[in-house]
């Protein structure tokens, strides 16, 4: 019975050691868990980042697009330009059109300040936006290239950025344009 004893004993023992980890076993478990926890992190981190400048470069996309087509329909429009009031070849420039509408007369394309908002204004009424506030429009030169005789012709160079205050990495992201406009009327 003695023996029996001894034997139960050491089964116990055996069996309490096999059950519990030891010291390098949880250390391994630890670093494994902290690996994993470290690649989610920074894989988080990674596509919260390509979200913000994929948002970033659509914002100043879609601004471009809308400024550049609503300048061109407005140009096209216009029976002439006002080349007396009319701010060519310098930044931040202005582009006075007489329009046929009296009420219209005249359409100025400008900035509401240097590297702000793009703004058009028709007659007496007040300024509309163009662009919206998440971007800046950091140079804005209208050139005349009209020939002698010819209808108007209207050069448009300007550059759209996203307006980061924070100056972020991932925030940063502007587009040149250029284009030529001849009024149509």
């Amino acid at each position: 019975m003695n023996s029996n004893k001894t034997n139960l004993k050491s089964k116990i023992l055996n069996l309490k050691s096999r059950n519990g980890f030891t010291l390098i076993e949880m250390l391994i478990y630890i670093a494994i868990i902290g690996v994993a926890l470290t690649s989610f992190i920074t894989f988080s981190v990674s596509v919260s980042n390509s979200r913000n400048k994929t948002y970033v470069i659509q914002e100043v996309q879609a601004n471009a697009r809308v400024a550049l087509t609503t300048i061109t329909q407005k140009i096209q429009s216009a029976i002439g330009v006002n080349t007396g009031i009319s701010t060519f070849g310098s930044d931040p420039g202005s582009l006075s059109l007489s329009m046929t509408d009296a009420g219209k007369n005249p359409t100025i394309i400008s900035l509401d300040a240097d590297d702000g908002i793009l703004q058009i204004t028709e007659g007496v009424s007040g300024p509309v936006a163009i662009t919206t506030n998440e971007v800046k429009v950091t140079n804005l030169v209208f050139f005349d290239l009209t020939p002698a005789g010819e209808a108007p012709n209207i050069k448009i160079r300007m550059t759209i950025e996203y307006d980061n205050p924070s100056g972020d990495k991932e925030f940063e992201h502007s587009q040149e344009l250029e284009t030529t406009v001849s009024l149509r009327q």
